[in-house]
């Protein structure tokens, strides 16, 4: 999953293996082969061969087919972690988000160590110093400031030889980053900058990589349309969306009224890359409506909840009956895990 295609024909229950092995064609170059032990399947003598070429990621092939991909955002990155999600709520998640600034970079090594289809959030920004960063106005970005930075992430993408999602400079549409709608910037300037850095990890190689282009929902926002972020259908392979149920009883409340602008964009998948729901008495109603939600909505080909620490328990799990619910709908939703 964005590790690999799910065949429609193969059961829920078989998904968590097919992304893995998914994963592995992708780094190998090589289709799919028999299991040791089943019927067609050859003997495979010594060491796989060492991948020569390219790894290059095909949208429709990494995100699948069929019901959403569920995600989490989690403090440890491991697949033990994974698992103890899966034991909790019945669905190993298929896609995993991890941050980093462009400033301090990542390494492939970091990259290998988090288990699933990744979402990598770059950020560029001094981590921690807030909105206010002269030195990473979106003017920076786009006169070079900073490639050295961006090229030496773009090789760590290459080094690691598997599809990885790119989620950059997300919800730029707000203004609570450097890279939003205030530190200087001016109209045209995200597109711009997103354009130099896509070109960036392109020229050095990065064909493992899919763009997430990912604002937040309009409630919040400081404009009331996204088109003017919008970089174009050859430097977007993915459509992101951040939106978390702030006193709302259903995900049509929190998503509605975005989904209009992004569904008169070009058609592209959406991944709902930040998922949350605010404690209150609402916040059941949202669990329990939002399965039936993604079945209404199919070009949501995933989600990603985040269970990191917030203000308040923002989390599926702060009670049994919201685990209750959010499991029930993992279940309406068919989601792939």
């Amino acid at each position: 999953m964005r590790a690999a295609a799910v065949r429609p024909a193969l059961a829920v229950a078989a998904v968590a293996l097919a992304v893995t092995l998914a994963i592995v064609r992708y780094a190998t170059g090589h289709r799919d082969q028999p299991a040791s032990g089943a019927p067609g399947a050859r003997a495979v003598l010594g060491p796989s061969p060492v991948p020569t070429g390219p790894v290059i990621a095909d949208v429709d092939e990494v995100l699948g087919s069929g019901g959403p991909l569920f995600g989490v955002t989690i403090p440890d990155r491991s697949a033990a972690a994974l698992a103890e999600v899966a034991a909790e709520v019945g669905c190993r998640p298929a896609l995993q988000q991890i941050f980093a600034s462009v400033e301090d970079g990542i390494s492939a090594e970091t990259l290998r160590a988090a288990a699933g289809l990744l979402v990598l959030s770059l950020e560029p920004w001094t981590t921690g110093r807030g909105a206010h960063q002269p030195e990473w106005s979106l003017a920076e970005t786009i006169n070079g400031h900073w490639d050295r930075q961006y090229q030496a992430v773009a090789r760590s993408v290459v080094e690691y030889r598997a599809p990885i999602l790119i989620r950059f400079a997300h919800e730029m549409n707000g203004h609570w980053y450097p890279w939003g709608t205030r530190n200087g910037n001016r109209p045209g300037q995200f597109v711009a900058a997103w354009k130099h850095v896509v070109d960036l990890f392109r020229d050095a190689g990065a064909t493992n990589a899919l763009w997430v282009w990912s604002p937040n929902i309009v409630r919040g926002a400081d404009s009331r349309t996204v088109k003017q972020f919008w970089p174009g259908s050859s430097y977007v392979d993915v459509v992101g969306l951040t939106g978390y149920g702030v006193r709302e009883s259903s995900p049509v409340a929190t998503y509605g009224a975005t989904l209009k602008l992004i569904y008169a964009l070009p058609k592209k998948p959406i991944v709902l890359t930040e998922v949350g729901v605010q404690p209150g008495s609402e916040k059941r109603s949202w669990l329990r409506k939002f399965g039936g939600w993604l079945r209404q909505n199919p070009r949501v080909v995933g989600f990603i909840w985040n269970q990191m620490a917030r203000d308040g328990s923002w989390q599926y799990d702060d009670t049994p009956g919201n685990l209750a619910a959010f499991k029930a709908s993992l279940k309406t939703a068919e989601a792939r895990c």
